[in-house]
């Protein structure tokens, strides 16, 4: 199996991944946009990231490419998706949120609400076929960057997804990222547009035909 080749991260150490994932999105247009006050802006996505990863952490795979960590790479598998137990999640990720209406006020959190389907994955409803993979976030380490490894275990991805006869999607929010998936592979299905704040989420898959 492909992932076999990819470091599976323990517990303990993603104790601090919020912390790092709000360092390495720090100044993506999407979290610019939400959080537009940088004097909060990492304390909210730092707090943003601690309640998304409980609510997908059932279903997801937090890899690495190696016990060091250098690139983590987190991807959801529809397979273990139980709708359910999602949504109990999904509600007290929902009443936790209520604290940030103190932190950002009640003008930034309509914003939120409004331009929530940009922080989700509901374009899938419109493409999945059956059972896949989603690439949700991936981050490399400063120091080592530039050295091919978040483009490797991309491909331990597709490779995996080919194996298992399951698409492989993304969405990304800079154009240079999405060129960057088409080169392996990715097919760009959907581009969602917030003209308010000329922001694009492109919606790209990676497709499997074993039928």
């Amino acid at each position: 199996m492909a992932l076999e080749n990819l470091y599976q991260c323990t517990p303990s150490q993603l104790q601090d991944l919020p912390e790092k994932l709000a360092e390495a999105f720090y100044f993506s247009p999407l979290f610019q946009i939400a959080f537009p006050d940088e004097a909060k802006r990492k304390e909210c996505m730092v707090f943003y990231f601690k309640q998304y990863l409980y609510a997908i952490a059932p279903e997801a795979l937090f890899l690495a490419d190696s016990e060091d960590m250098h690139t983590i790479m987190i991807v959801c598998d529809s397979r273990r998706y139980q709708q359910k137990e999602y949504y109990k999640r999904l509600c007290k990720m929902n009443l936790r949120f209520v604290r940030f209406v103190k932190k950002l006020g009640a003008k930034q959190c309509l914003y939120l609400i409004k331009h929530w389907d940009m922080f989700s994955s509901r374009w899938m409803k419109d493409f999945k076929r059956k059972h896949y993979f989603h690439l949700d976030m991936i981050i490399t380490d400063t120091t080592a960057r530039n050295h091919g490894i978040a483009e490797r275990m991309v491909r331990e991805l597709i490779d995996e997804g080919d194996i298992m006869d399951m698409d492989v999607s993304a969405e990304v929010y800079q154009k240079d990222m999405a060129l960057w998936l088409e080169k392996m592979g990715f097919i760009l299905m959907n581009t969602i547009v917030d003209e308010e704040n000329d922001l694009h989420q492109y919606c790209l898959i990676n497709q499997q035909h074993k039928e």
